[in-house]
């Protein structure tokens, strides 16, 4: 015989308990079947059977029930406290989160090394004729560059180049049908055809200003240029955005270019104000002659174009030629102009 089973059920909008029969031949019990009984819906609640949280999955054994069980609805609530919906289960991370600092997106390498080699390092603009390229390997657009050192607006990592004499005028060889894509290489090798997309080590001559692969060089020995045939030497060749070991180099180089240029320019300008020295020594010189002979009663016998005149010319022509042998009479005036001899005025 079984038992019967009562299940009160307690809700803070009902001023009395209600109790509900269970039937005596049902086995397992379900929100849904509770939901029957009550003959209401029992969304907007939670509900507990004897202090035990009920979902929609839980499956209650009648037969385990003892005979009186309570039934206990509480209200969902809303929200929580008018911020938004926010009901206070969201973890401290998702606070963390909000504030953490966002990582930069990962730069795809292939078009970071595009980049380097088919824009101008300095306005990041394709690649256009006319193009230099500085003593460290960097490729510019020569109107960005000369504009940028004009307006005194060029970054402090090209803080050395200067003016013009510090960057080499290079001639890019086109590659043949380019269509204006900005993700294919744009410009190639002339002699070996590899293309100019920093997949290929690539040199610029600075004296005729041509740019071609390592390739090339190396597989034709020359000490010219390959295309204009000009002489080329080992400290005339830039490696294009090299590796760190070899701007490195380079600017050991250029450094090393810079004081050459400067102990020259010290020397010559040594050797100027040496001359000019020996000639204010010489003036000084011969004034302290005359003074020393002057004070000692020596009288200085005075310059006189007569007593030096050239071989096989006339003492008098060649006096002539010389104030210094005509007497204060000799001197006329005429129609054309005033004579005005030494201390006659």
């Amino acid at each position: 015989m079984h038992s019967r089973r009562q299940i009160i059920v307690k809700s803070p909008f009902r001023q009395q308990s209600v109790a509900l029969q269970l039937d005596s031949t049902q086995s397992v019990l379900t929100l849904s079947g509770l939901t029957s009984l009550l003959e209401s819906s029992l969304s907007d609640f939670c509900v507990a059977l004897d202090g035990k949280p009920l979902n929609a999955s839980t499956r209650i054994q009648v037969s385990k029930l003892p005979s009186f069980s309570v039934l206990t609805l509480y209200p969902r609530l809303r929200g929580g406290g008018g911020d938004g919906g926010a009901t206070g289960a969201e973890s401290r991370d998702c606070y963390l989160n909000m504030y953490a600092e966002k990582k930069p997106d990962k730069v795809d390498p292939n078009e970071q090394r595009l980049s380097k080699w088919l824009n101008c390092a300095l306005s990041n603009e394709p690649l256009a004729e006319p193009c230099v390229i500085d003593l460290l390997g960097n490729l510019f657009n020569k109107e960005a560059l000369v504009n940028a050192l004009l307006l005194k607006r060029l970054p402090k990592q090209f803080s050395y180049i200067k003016g013009l004499k510090d960057m080499v005028n290079i001639k890019l060889t086109d590659v043949a049908g380019f269509d204006g894509d900005t993700t294919s290489a744009q410009f190639q090798c002339p002699v070996s055809g590899l293309e100019f997309n920093g997949k290929y080590k690539f040199f610029a001559l600075r004296g005729c200003g041509h740019v071609m692969s390592a390739k090339a060089l190396k597989e034709v020995k020359s000490s010219s240029c390959l295309v204009c045939h000009a002489d080329v030497k080992d400290s005339d060749k830039i490696v294009i955005n090299g590796t760190e070991e070899e701007v490195s180099l380079l600017r050991e180089r250029m450094e090393e270019e810079k004081a050459k240029l400067r102990e020259k320019k010290g020397v010559s300008k040594k050797s100027k104000n040496s001359v000019a020295v020996v000639v204010d020594t010489g003036a000084k010189v011969a004034k302290r002659q005359m003074d020393d002979a002057s004070g000692n009663g020596v009288t200085v016998k005075k310059f006189k174009a007569g007593d030096a005149v050239p071989v096989n010319a006339t003492k008098e022509v060649y006096a002539s030629l010389f104030t210094s042998s005509k007497k204060k009479s000799d001197f006329r005036e005429t129609y054309s102009c005033r004579s005005l001899p030494l201390g006659r005025n």
